[in-house]
């Protein structure tokens, strides 16, 4: 079994949100404690790591949520208040596992980012567990990997509660081969959005509508059924509907309603 390596504290004062400040193989580890949980000062851990913090700051504040970060007020060395983007440091390992060091050509630079990933997590928390940040081989190392896969696995759990049905809609929406799935005839739209009766042609103003709107945007794509009628993305009506979209069809339905002879709008298309 090789020494046990320690993670000192170079201060050693948690409370409050005073900052105490742990020696990461020659880089500073920024921790601290807010609302009674642990957090770590994400500009220490990216530079540490050898990454451009003003990119990584932007991609952190895009995804705040997910990674419950945030600007925190706390108190320094100098007895001054700072601002510092924080993140809970039990959602550190889901944050380490989204880099991925291959995409990184510096060798020196991808063995660091690695070292990160294996380690600081680790060290973070067992510090503010144990009171002191500890790395052995044997029975202790592997319990403190069973600590941190309890953490992955928590956060994890947490991250596809509340975005797998987002990426499942946004990957159906998107994919050609099963898009039709989420999509629906021009009919449809009209149906749901009140219309009971119609004039000639109406229908064919909405798909003419939707068409235009799709082929906009390079992120919409337009299927069809077996018929041949067209298909549009429900992600796509809902943005062509919340930009007023369905204004100019309800007023043109007011008008053309009155005195003209319709027919009953009915889900198989047929006319009564």
């Amino acid at each position: 079994m090789s020494a046990a390596r320690k993670f000192n504290p170079i201060n050693d004062n948690p409370g409050g949100n005073d900052l105490v400040v742990l020696d990461f193989h020659g880089s500073r580890l920024v921790t601290f404690e807010h609302n009674g949980q642990p957090y770590v000062a994400m500009r220490s851990v990216v530079e540490g790591m050898g990454l451009d913090w003003s990119s990584q700051r932007k991609k952190l504040a895009d995804q705040s949520a997910k990674f419950s970060c945030g600007h925190i007020a706390t108190t320094g060395r100098d007895g001054k208040c700072y601002q510092m983007l924080a993140m809970p440091v039990r959602k550190l390992p889901l944050w380490l596992a989204s880099i991925n060091p291959n995409k990184i050509n510096d060798s020196e630079k991808r063995q660091r980012i690695v070292l990160y990933q294996e380690e600081s997590a680790i060290a973070l928390h067992d510090y503010w567990t144990h009171g002191a940040a500890v790395r052995k081989d044997g029975v202790q190392m592997d319990a403190i990997r069973d600590m941190v896969k309890e953490m992955v696995v928590e956060a994890m759990t947490e991250f596809t509660k509340q975005m797998m049905p987002q990426m499942i809609e946004h990957h159906l929406s998107r994919n050609p081969q099963v898009g039709a799935v989420t999509s629906v005839p021009a009919l449809q739209v009209a149906i749901e959005n009140g219309v009971k009766k119609r004039p000639r042609g109406f229908i064919q103003a909405v798909s003419n509508a939707l068409t235009r709107f799709c082929e906009s945007s390079p992120h919409f794509t337009i299927h069809r059924d077996v018929y041949g009628r067209k298909l549009f993305p429900r992600e796509a009506i809902n943005a062509w509907l919340a930009k007023g979209g369905w204004g100019p069809l309800k007023d043109r339905l007011d008008r053309q309603v009155e005195g003209q002879s319709v027919f009953d709008l009915v889900q198989g298309g047929k006319q009564k």
